[in-house]
């Protein structure tokens, strides 16, 4: 099946590609799949194309024809062209419609180009064509001025692994460490003073809100791998998710005693607070200040902490022995899941009890409210029960006061699930629990549709409309962050670079620590496929991340190969990955300044297995919409645009609807003008 499309006008481009003028263009692609403009009458014209050599005869037949049998109850005669291939148009109805080939009258097969099926009655597959409709759904963008989450980008950056102000380090004995370049679990040095000087790059960049490492104080001591026997390394808490806390007293939660600490290795609780008031005081992209998550972990505290010092029947144990969710296998046991330890040195709270719930909550509000950030991530959100979440969002609800010009307080959670979406959505509950979470699934069909050879651009098309409306995104119902790189997986490069057979690769021993087998590519291709990435999650709803270092490609395993410190030095960076982040930085930019990327609809024009032409909008006046084609080949091709003038947001240049060249992996970024203009060559 392919598309037949009609443009209403060219440029001049077209012409020299030696397209002709003033014909009508076939779009000649062997996988153009189920998505077609919608013309006047609420019908697509649809062109259906089969290849198959030993037919005598093609009917096609479906929801459209009522499913005729033949052509004299309704079936639609297919014909032969010169080139052997069985071929019709036909105006289908808005919406999916379901339909097959009936080959030599007598044998119903579906379309063997068309990933888009739906099994039938008899256990077979029924191919779908879908006919989008060209009308915004209303909207609901406010004004253009207002904060809105969804106008940010998020950066993610390790504190210990981001820029070293003092070249001290405060090291933990016994360590497992390589350096700066390659894997490392011991601190390294990064600091809050370092971070608050490179808050100007992240502002240049385009970066608005800034998720920090838990800065709250962390074990001191080294501790085994969750799994010793597949990992005998011994780590640090240099990343920050080993809290511990003192036994605080949070009976006056205005004056908690003793006052938590600040982790030392860090910086001071001076440093914390001058990190944050720099970053308020800065104006981003967005036309706010820079927003501040903390990363906050409450499932486990160190063995060595004095809240287990002092409430040690506050943790979970089976008859006095701690469960470990690795090695005993308790990562999704009904029971286990929520009680097991992630180490013998880490033990669980007991969220059941009242009693640490309370306490926990109060730490969290403490964090929240002493230091005035803007949300937190809360991690592992799935290993504690759904009842500690009601607490904390019920207690942030009724002591977390807000200020009227200050952005709505924002907790996201962290589930690492690629596949089963309900378990994500079971915590998402705007007021009453999780306003999003990270979401895993996009990143994994994102990777598998640009990085993966066999990718699809079409299916993953169809796919994000549907997750879109499965967590009731739109509107800010849920607010989920996309991401393509993240501190659990192998570096974003190394799956654009096509070095792993699968996108749920994930951390493990064998490729977290062999450094020199993760090097920068020397070649252009994936820094093109990884800058891809960046324009589908810059120009996608929900809040796009960067993982420190991915703007400029840093190479890296798995954990803690994927956690090297951020590399300053601009000597040190090949001329791709200074490409790449310009790049970044061009669509980092516009995020913030286009509203409609954040906070508009995302409606698909045209899509197959190689291109995706997607709009951005549907706003209120005065934000305009956005088109942008996706060109994944490794050959420039003539895309198909709507009609009206746009500007090209790399080029500047003007651009009439019709057709518009893209180059070999790259992409254009389109702002409307003025709609239905069209420029007729004659």
């Amino acid at each position: 099946m392919r598309i037949s499309i009609r443009p209403t006008g060219f440029l001049g481009l077209v012409t020299a590609l030696g397209l002709g003028v003033g014909a009508t263009t076939q779009l000649s692609a062997s996988e153009t799949f189920g998505l077609y403009p919608e013309v006047e009458d609420n019908r697509c014209v649809a062109g259906f194309t089969l290849s198959y050599q030993d037919a005598n005869s093609v009917w096609l037949t479906g929801e459209f024809t009522a499913w005729a049998a033949t052509p004299e109850e309704g079936a639609i005669v297919m014909n032969r062209d010169a080139l052997g291939m069985w071929t019709a148009e036909v105006a289908v109805p808005r919406g999916d419609s379901q339909y097959r080939y009936i080959i030599n009258g007598n044998t119903w097969v579906s379309d063997p180009e068309n990933p888009f099926r739906v099994t039938n009655e008899f256990g077979e597959y029924n191919s779908v064509v879908r006919c989008q409709s060209t009308v915004w759904q209303q909207t609901q963008c406010g004004a253009p001025d207002s904060f809105d989450w969804r106008d940010t980008v998020m950066y993610f950056a390790m504190v210990d692994r981001f820029f070293d102000s003092d070249r001290l380090v405060s090291k933990v004995e016994g360590v497992t460490d390589f350096g700066r370049t390659a894997a490392s679990a011991q601190y390294l040095g990064g600091d809050l003073v370092g971070l608050k000087q490179k808050l100007p790059y992240l502002v240049d960049l385009g970066v608005s809100s800034l998720w920090l490492t838990a800065p709250n104080e962390n074990r001191n001591y080294r501790g085994d791998s969750v799994n010793p026997f597949r990992d005998p390394n011994f780590y640090s808490a240099y990343h920050g998710y080993w809290p511990s806390p003192e036994w605080i007293d949070y009976s006056n939660p205005d004056q908690p005693t003793p006052r938590p600490k600040v982790e030392s290795r860090i910086g001071s609780e001076k440093d914390l607070r001058e990190l944050i008031s720099q970053a308020k005081s800065l104006e981003t992209q967005s036309g706010h200040d820079m927003k501040i998550i903390f990363d906050y972990v409450m499932n486990h505290a160190d063995i060595a902490s004095g809240l287990y010092q002092a409430k040690p029947d506050w943790f979970v144990t089976d008859n006095g022995r701690f469960r470990l969710c690795d090695p005993e296998g308790l990562w999704n046991d009904p029971y286990w899941s929520t009680r097991c330890s992630f180490t013998n040195y880490l033990p669980a709270l007991d969220f059941y009890n009242p009693e640490v719930r309370q306490w926990s909550v109060a730490d969290a509000l403490f964090w929240a409210r002493e230091y005035g950030v803007d949300g937190l991530r809360l991690d592992a959100i799935k290993h504690v029960p759904k009842s500690w979440l009601y607490e904390l969002k019920q207690t942030f609800n009724q002591r977390l006061d807000r200020q009227a010009e200050q952005a709505p307080f924002y907790l996201v959670g962290e589930t690492y699930e690629y596949t089963n979406r309900d378990v994500i959505k079971e915590f998402i509950e705007p007021g009453r629990a999780l306003d999003g979470q990270f979401d895993f699934p996009w990143r994994k069909q994102l990777c598998d549709a640009l990085f993966r050879p066999e990718g699809n651009l079409a299916r993953f098309a169809t796919w994000l409309d549907g997750n879109e409306a499965y967590y009731d995104t739109f509107a800010g119902k849920a607010l989920m962050v996309n991401w393509v790189g993240n501190h659990d997986i192998p570096r974003a490069i190394h799956f654009a670079n096509r070095e792993f057979s699968s996108c749920f690769e994930g951390s493990s021993p064998e490729n977290g620590w062999n450094s020199s087998r993760f090097q920068a590519p020397n070649n252009s291709e994936p820094y093109e496929r990884l800058a891809l990435s960046f324009a589908i999650l810059m120009t996608s709803q929900g809040i796009p991340l960067i993982y420190y270092g991915d703007e400029i490609a840093m190479p890296g395993g798995g954990d803690p190969d994927n956690r090297r410190m951020m590399v300053w030095d601009e000597k040190k960076l090949n001329a791709y990955q200074r490409q790449l982040r310009e790049d970044v930085r061009f669509l980092a930019r516009l995020r913030g300044e286009k509203k409609a990327l954040g906070r508009g609809q995302t409606r698909t024009y045209y899509a197959d297995k190689d291109r995706w032409i997607y709009q951005r909008g549907g706003c209120d006046e005065g934000i305009p919409d956005m088109t942008v084609a996706i060109n994944r080949s490794d050959w420039g091709r003539v895309v198909p645009i709507p009609s009206g003038l746009y500007r090209d947001l790399k080029t500047g240049l003007p651009v009439f609807g019709g057709q518009y060249y893209v180059g070999a992996r790259d992409y254009a970024l389109l702002e409307l003008i003025e709609p239905q203009l069209t420029h007729e060559v004659n």
